[in-house]
C-alpha cells in the first residue's frame, strides 16, 4: 500500500515537471552517480594498490636484508673453514693433546695460534675467535682467544654438533663475558675440529663470536622510507631489534610473540595485524639456511598517509567534473527542448485548423526525425483532406454508375432472353446455345454484386466461356476439369480462373498454326491452402517472357490483376506462379487459402 502511494506521488510529480527539468535532473544523476562511484572506488582501489605495492617493496627489502645477513654469516662460516683446514693449527692442537710441551714449544705454539687468530679477527663481522683445545697446555690459560676444554665439555659439544651440517651451529649466546671488554651480546658459530689424520678423532672446537651490533647495522641499513621496527628472531628468542624513528612506539618481542601464537600467521610474506589497538603491517622473511626470521612492523597509518593525498586529489577532481557536468547539462537540456518547444507550437497550430504547418528541419538526430515526420504528417493530413473530398465526389459518381449498371444488366438479360426465344422459334439451335452460354457468363460475372462465389459456380463460369470460344473456333478447343469433391462447395473470390483460361487461349493455343489445343484445370486442397492449376498445350514461353508477365509494362495484365487480388484477399504467401516451355505449353498455379483474409500491401 505504501509502495503504491509513493509510486503514485512520484508519477504525479513527474507529470508536473517540464521536459527540460527532467532532462537536467537525468543528466545530473547520470553524471553524479557514476562520477561519485568511480571516485570512491578509484580511491579504494588506489589505496589498496599503494598498500600492496608498498608491502611488496618492503618485502623485497626484507629479502635483500635477509641476503645481507646470510652473506655476513657465510663470511664467518668461511673463516671457520679456514681455521678448520689450517694444517699448522691442526698440528699444534694435535701435539697439545698427545704430549707434554716444553716452555719453548708452548711459546712457539702460542705465538703461532695468536698470529692465526689475530689475522682472522680483522674481518668486519668478527668480534672474537675462541679456540677450545684438549689437555691443559700452558697457553690455554690466557682466556682471551684460547681456552682449555674438559672431556665433559668436549663430549657435550661433540654430541650437540655431530649431527649438524658441516659440524657447525649458529646460536644466540646473549651476554658473554670477555677479558678487557666486559659483557657483550653476541651471536656465536660453534664448530668441531676433526683430526685430518684420524677423522674419528675430535681435536677441539672453535667459537666465532659476532657482535649483535653488526647485525643491528644491517637492520638499520634497510631501505625503508616509513618508520619501522625490525627484529631478528631465532625460534622463540630475540636476537636483535632496531627501531628507525625515536617517536615510533616499540613493540616488545614477548608481546608480538603472544600475538603470533594467538592467530595463524604467514611464515613468509605480509599481513595486517592489530597490536595495542593499532593496525600494523607485519612482514616476515626467513634467513637462508638458518632457523631465523626477519620480522618488520610498520604502522599502517604511515602507509595510508600516502593514499590520503591521492584521495584529496580524487575528491577535488570529482567536484570539478560534477560542476562541469551540471553546466553542460543546463546547456544541453535547453538546446534539446528548444526544438521540441517549436515543434509543440506547430502542433498547436494544426489543432487550431492551420493544416499544412511546417517546421525547419535542423540536424540529423531523433528530433530532426520528428521534425521530418511532422512535416510529412502535416502534408499527408492536407493531402488526405483533399483525397477525402475527391473520394466523396467519386463515391457519389460510382454509386450512380452502379445504379446505371443494374439497369443495364437487367436490360441485357432481357435482351438476351428475347434473342434466345427468337432463335428458338426460328429453329436456330447454335444461336440458342451461344446466347444461353453468354447469358450464364454475364450472370455469374455480375453475381448480384457479390465478389464471393463457390468453386462450382467459378467452374460453370469458365465452362460458359469455353462454350462461347468453341463456337468461335469451330470446336478446336478441348476442356477438362479435375476438382476434388470437397472443393465444389467452398467459397472463393470470383473471376480468378477465367482470366487465366482466356490468356491460355489468346497467347497459347491461338498462336499455334492449327489453332487447336487442350486446356485442363486441376483443383486440390493442400493443408490450409487451395491450389488451381491451369495447363495448356499452346506455344509456351521462354524464361524472359515469363519474367515480364508481372511487370507493369508486360503483357500479362490479366495475370497481374488475379495475382494482386489473391495477395490482397489471402496474404503474401498466396498468388500466381507460372511455368512454361517453348513448344510444349504453359502451367499456371493459383494458390489461395481456405479462409479469406484481407491484407494491405
Amino acid at each position: 500500500m505504501i509502495k503504491n502511494t509513493v509510486l503514485r506521488r512520484l508519477s504525479l510529480f513527474d507529470g508536473r515537471i517540464k521536459l527540460r527539468h527532467k532532462l537536467l535532473i537525468a543528466f545530473i544523476l547520470i553524471v553524479l552517480v557514476p562520477t561519485l562511484s568511480i571516485g570512491f572506488f578509484s580511491y579504494q582501489k588506489s589505496s589498496s594498490i599503494i598498500q600492496e605495492q608498498t608491502s611488496h617493496a618492503y618485502l623485497e627489502a626484507l629479502r635483500q636484508t635477509s641476503i645481507n645477513i646470510a652473506y655476513r654469516l657465510r663470511e664467518v662460516e668461511n673463516i671457520s673453514e679456514l681455521i678448520y683446514t689450517n694444517e699448522k693449527l691442526q698440528k699444534i692442537v694435535r701435539k697439545a693433546a698427545s704430549q707434554e710441551l716444553s716452555i719453548s714449544e708452548v711459546y712457539e705454539d702460542y705465538k703461532s695460534l695468536t698470529e692465526i687468530i689475530t689475522n682472522l679477527e680483522k674481518n668486519r663481522n668478527i668480534f672474537r675467535i675462541r679456540l677450545f683445545v684438549p689437555g691443559n697446555p700452558l697457553y690455554a690459560t690466557e682466556n682471551r682467544n684460547i681456552f682449555t676444554s674438559t672431556k665433559e665439555d668436549a663430549q657435550k659439544l661433540n654430541d650437540e654438533l655431530l649431527g649438524q651440517p658441516g659440524l657447525m651451529k649458529w646460536s644466540y649466546v646473549g651476554q658473554q663475558a670477555y677479558l678487557s671488554s666486559g659483557y657483550k651480546s653476541v651471536i656465536s658459530l660453534h664448530r668441531l675440529m676433526k683430526d685430518f689424520d684420524q677423522v674419528n678423532n675430535v681435536l677441539g672446537a672453535v667459537a666465532i663470536d659476532m657482535d649483535e651490533n653488526t647485525l643491528n647495522e644491517v637492520l638499520r641499513d634497510m631501505s625503508l622510507s616509513l618508520p619501522y621496527q625490525a627484529m631478528l628472531v631465532n625460534k622463540d628468542s630475540l636476537i636483535t631489534a632496531y627501531t628507525n624513528k625515536q617517536d615510533t612506539p616499540a613493540i616488545g618481542w614477548e608481546e608480538l610473540k603472544q600475538k603470533l601464537q594467538s592467530q595463524p600467521m604467514v611464515s613468509q610474506g605480509y599481513q595486517k595485524i592489530g597490536i595495542q589497538g593499532k593496525p600494523y603491517l607485519y612482514l616476515v622473511y626467513p634467513v637462508e639456511q638458518l632457523d631465523w626470521k626477519l620480522v618488520v612492523l610498520i604502522p599502517t597509518m604511515n602507509i595510508t598517509d600516502q593514499s590520503t593525498l591521492l584521495g584529496i586529489f580524487i575528491f577535488g577532481l570529482t567536484l570539478l567534473l560534477i560542476a562541469v557536468a551540471i553546466a553542460l547539462s543546463i546547456l544541453l537540456s535547453g538546446k534539446i527542448t528548444h526544438r521540441i518547444h517549436i515543434l509543440a507550437e506547430k502542433m498547436k497550430g494544426i489543432e487550431q485548423g492551420n493544416f499544412g504547418e511546417m517546421v525547419e528541419v535542423s540536424g540529423n538526430d531523433e528530433i530532426s526525425l520528428l521534425q521530418r515526420r511532422f512535416n510529412r504528417m502535416s502534408a499527408e493530413i492536407n493531402n488526405l483532406i483533399e483525397e477525402v473530398y475527391k473520394i466523396t465526389i467519386s463515391k457519389q459518381q460510382e454509386e450512380m454508375k452502379v445504379l446505371e449498371g443494374r439497369i443495364n444488366s437487367h436490360f441485357l438479360y432481357n435482351t438476351l432472353d428475347t434473342v434466345k426465344w427468337m432463335a428458338f422459334r426460328n429453329n436456330e439451335p447454335d444461336i440458342v446455345q451461344i446466347v444461353t452460354s453468354l447469358s450464364k457468363f454475364f450472370r455469374i460475372s455480375l453475381n448480384k454484386g457479390n465478389d464471393i462465389l463457390t468453386v462450382e459456380k467459378e467452374l460453370e463460369h469458365v465452362g460458359a466461356y469455353m462454350d462461347i470460344q468453341n463456337v468461335r473456333f469451330d470446336g478446336l478447343l478441348g476442356f477438362h476439369t479435375d476438382i476434388d469433391a470437397e472443393l465444389s462447395s467452398m467459397q472463393i473470390i470470383k473471376l480468378i480462373v477465367q482470366p487465366v483460361v482466356e490468356n491460355a487461349i489468346i497467347h497459347g493455343i491461338n498462336k499455334k498454326p492449327d489453332k487447336q489445343g487442350n486446356i485442363s484445370i486441376k483443383g486440390t486442397i493442400i493443408g490450409d491452402f487451395i491450389e488451381f492449376t491451369v495447363i495448356d498445350d499452346g506455344v509456351g514461353m521462354d524464361r524472359d517472357t515469363v519474367a515480364t508477365l508481372f511487370e507493369e509494362t508486360g503483357t500479362g495484365y490479366g495475370l497481374r490483376n488475379v495475382h494482386q487480388r489473391l495477395v490482397l484477399s489471402y496474404g503474401q504467401d498466396c498468388g500466381v506462379a507460372v511455368w512454361s516451355k517453348p513448344g510444349m505449353g504453359t502451367a499456371v498455379k493459383l494458390t489461395l487459402r481456405k479462409e479469406r483474409r484481407v491484407f494491405l500491401v
